[in-house]
């Protein structure tokens, strides 16, 4: 077994494809994040009307991230329609790589920590969620681990004017990590770097041109979307629910409360010592990883900051974060901290696989809730063989638009910028007024049908009988029945935490449509 991980562990191809390989049970979990769908319908589009958008040739920013987009319409014009789990993998393999470059960074010469590392870092549950849930991610993680690596490490000048631009093509909010790491290059060269600004200066004037150029905005629209949306989502803005909700997005435990917070409290408090040990210690450790380490770990802690405190309300955003922040502990846990290290090496492995575990079970629970809910329910509308021609409106704009191909509108507009005018006009009946607008073929409501008490979907009474002339509930699709045919394990999990809710499934009556 030692002299199988030795060979391994010296060949970094070798180490690569088992970083992925551990992850590929993920796969099989069939759990993948909904917001995916959009950006890859919206690549879908691209390639079939030249257009990036949503609906056609209407030129929309429905995703946060261009060159994902770009990216995804690569492997959907090679894959065709088998094109997600090549894209997933080779976000895998992006992530996994990233992984060694950090390796390598942080020991240079212990090939057993190196291996080690990697092999840890690429079992965590950010690292899982990053590399094959489909966002953007994994990708991400490449081009700032490419950074540090190519920039802070081996100091090539291409390397501080590309990354910076990739970065922001990717995600606009990378801005975050470029001014940290900004910051980290100065302390450690004692010098402005020209080429790292105009890098920066060329993504930020390329991105921000291309979306007043293309989309006739500054911004991507989805932020302008889920501004007008989200106003008034949560009623509760005190001090003490913002800390709730800083520390369940950036620890690991999915509940809002004194507990979590407490929790992630002392996590703090053991990153911070263990960051005060990595700087304090003399015998392992160059400046430039030393850097590199708080470097990574201001940027985490600034970022599920900001995002937590402005009102993110999406784990995705911390996933990469979260990631970093392990990658601290491991490092500390294999590099410095040497009290009987062969003990806690061992701990911290069966803690991490412990989490790997979880982590697989977690995304088993929504995978198999996903398919025998948003997928059945795409399969339902696809039996009356619609297209672009009929429109649905619903949340989220993921799964059922992307395999129904209907033309879509969403409830908080981010796929569609004229529900965002309906809710700028009439806050409290902007949906009714859609409906009545719109005339939707289809339509999804979550938990609660139009018109009930407390209901998203308010309509006034005067409309109600309206709405039931013009439109028929064709089936209800109720999640405790999903959670009684579940496997026992399954089973267990949705009694102590229920995920999901009810849909209803509305059809305009066929007499109606032909008026």
């Amino acid at each position: 077994m030692k002299t199988a991980l030795s060979k391994i562990f010296n060949n970094s191809f070798l180490l690569i494809v088992l970083a992925v390989l551990v992850k590929i049970p993920l796969l099989f979990t069939k759990n993948i994040q909904e917001d995916s769908f959009i950006t890859w319908r919206v690549a879908r589009n691209f390639l079939n009307y030249g257009v990036i958008g949503f609906n056609g040739d209407e030129r929309i920013s429905a995703s946060t991230t261009h060159l994902y987009v770009f990216i995804t319409a690569f492997f959907q014009l090679i894959f065709g329609e088998g094109f997600i789990y090549p894209l997933l993998i080779f976000s895998g393999i992006f992530f996994a790589i990233g992984s060694w470059w950090l390796a390598k960074i942080l020991f240079p010469t212990d090939v057993a920590n190196r291996g080690i590392f990697v092999l840890l870092l690429n079992i965590t549950p950010p690292a899982l969620t990053a590399s094959f849930l489909g966002m953007e991610y994994g990708i991400l993680f490449f081009l700032y681990t490419g950074l540090i690596y190519f920039g802070l490490f081996k100091n090539k000048k291409w390397a501080y004017f590309i990354f910076p631009i990739l970065l922001l093509w990717t995600r606009v909010d990378t801005v975050i990590f470029l001014g940290i790491f900004f910051l980290g290059d100065l302390y450690l060269r004692r010098k402005i770097n020209l080429i790292y600004i105009y890098g920066g200066i060329i993504g930020v004037v390329t991105v921000v041109g291309f979306n007043y150029v293309y989309f006739g905005e500054i911004v991507n629209h989805t932020i302008t979307a889920k501004k007008i949306a989200y106003k008034n989502l949560i009623q509760n803005n005190s001090i003490e629910n913002l800390l709730y909700q800083w520390a369940y997005y950036g620890g690991l435990i999915k509940y809002y409360g004194i507990f979590t917070f407490l929790i992630f409290i002392v996590f703090l408090g053991f990153l911070g010592y263990a960051a005060f040990r990595i700087i304090k210690n003399t015998k392992v450790g160059t400046l430039t990883i030393k850097v590199v380490l708080i470097l990574i770990l201001v940027f985490a802690l600034a970022k599920i900051t900001i995002f937590s405190f402005f009102r993110a309300y999406f784990d995705w955003y911390y996933w990469l974060p979260r990631a970093f922040l392990f990658v601290v502990i491991i490092y500390f846990f294999l590099n410095i901290n040497t009290w009987k290290k062969k003990s806690v090496l061992a701990v911290l492995s069966f803690l991490l696989i412990g989490s790997y575990f979880f982590q697989m079970i977690q995304s088993y629970t929504i995978g198999y809730m996903e398919e025998r809910q948003r997928m059945t329910i795409a399969a339902d509308i696809n039996k009356d063989e619609v297209g672009l021609k009929q429109s649905i409106l619903l949340e989220p704009a993921g799964i059922i638009p992307f395999y129904t191909k209907l033309y879509t509108y969403d409830e908080v507009g981010l796929v569609n910028e004229r529900i965002n005018d309906e809710m700028l006009k009439d806050e409290q009946y902007w949906w009714s007024n859609s409906v009545q607008k719109f005339k939707p073929n289809y339509m999804l409501t979550i938990a609660k049908k139009p018109g009930d008490s407390n209901s998203l979907y308010q309509i006034k009474s005067e409309n109600l009988a309206r709405f039931d002339s013009d439109y028929q509930l064709v089936k209800t699709y109720p999640i405790a029945k999903i959670h009684d045919n579940a496997p026992q394990l399954l089973k267990w999990i949705y009694q102590l935490r229920p995920i999901g809710k009810d849909y209803f499934l509305y059809k305009k009556r066929t007499v109606n449509s032909q008026n």
